[in-house]
């Protein structure tokens, strides 16, 4: 009968230590993933926790058929800054640069023009602030002719968060509070037309 051939101890030690090894790889593996999944669910709440949220609102008041106030203004609801990168201000479709363009369309009298407003371009909007687009309320006038063209009237503002996260909003009409905003998640900013309101 042929001897029974022993396994070498230092053998079954070295299979041991590469099972190990292997195994050890695999926990590793497996925490490396958890962690990264676990990086990735903390960078979302830190986004979140500093997502602006921004609408473009107006106030108006209307006394025995008398408009008596009219402004548009932005409000940011959301917990971050909103950035503002681009706007487009529209008139039934067409573009405008400047608030002059706009009361060229509604061919406003040159003596009654005058209105108080602040530049939009590259403002950033704090957390829960409103902040005053164009106010039309001391030149009466003046805030006839808006008010009454005032539901031909488009804005689309591009804004960021500090995390460069990147949203669009738009509102069609200013004539009363039925018009909504329209609100976008987007991957930059897509007013890319060729006139981007500068006032």
């Amino acid at each position: 009968m042929g001897k029974k051939k022993k396994l070498d101890p230092n053998l079954i030690i070295a299979i041991g230590v590469l099972l190990a090894s292997f195994a050890a790889l695999f926990v590793y593996v497996q925490q490396a993933s958890i962690m990264s999944e676990q990086t990735q669910i903390l960078l979302e709440q830190s986004k979140s926790s500093a997502w602006p949220n921004l609408s473009i609102q107006m106030n108006r008041s209307v006394i025995n058929s008398e408009v008596n106030r009219f402004d548009i203004h932005i409000s940011n609801r959301g917990p971050g800054p909103a950035i503002i990168e681009k706007s487009q201000i529209s008139y039934m479709g067409k573009s405008i640069r400047n608030w002059n363009e706009l009361y060229d369309l509604l061919e406003v009298p040159d003596t009654i023009r005058g209105h108080s407003n602040d530049i939009l371009y590259d403002k950033v909007i704090r957390p829960y602030e409103d902040w005053s687009l164009i106010d039309w309320t001391n030149n009466k006038q003046l805030m006839g002719y808006i008010y009454k063209n005032a539901d031909k009237i488009s804005i689309k503002i591009c804004y960021k968060s500090v995390y460069n996260d990147s949203w669009q909003v738009e509102r069609n009409g200013f004539k009363n509070n039925l018009e909504k905003n329209i609100r976008v998640k987007t991957k930059q900013c897509q007013l890319d037309g060729p006139i981007i309101f500068e006032e």
